[in-house]
């Protein structure tokens, strides 16, 4: 018994410091994920910059097919009631 202790001992320590070390490891990575970063401030926000937030204006809306023209939806007419 006690020659297998002997042989056990230098493994046994080799594990506890291997295991020692990537809980550390693991400990260092969660609190540099948790850390919450504070925003400079000389970088301005969305809304210092003067853009404005919300739905765009009705006439203004834009996209590939953008021809210049207000954009006007028109509600379909009412179907006729069946005689």
């Amino acid at each position: 018994m006690k020659k297998q202790k002997k042989r056990h001992k230098g493994p046994l320590i080799g594990m506890a410091v291997a295991v020692t070390v990537a809980v550390v490891f693991l400990l260092w990575m969660l609190s540099q994920n948790l850390v919450t970063d504070t925003p400079d401030t000389d970088d301005p926000t969305p809304a210092q910059a003067g853009e404005t937030v919300g739905p765009p204006a009705e006439g203004t809306v834009s996209g590939p097919d953008d021809t210049g023209a207000p954009q006007v939806i028109e509600p379909e007419p009412a179907p006729e009631p069946a005689d």
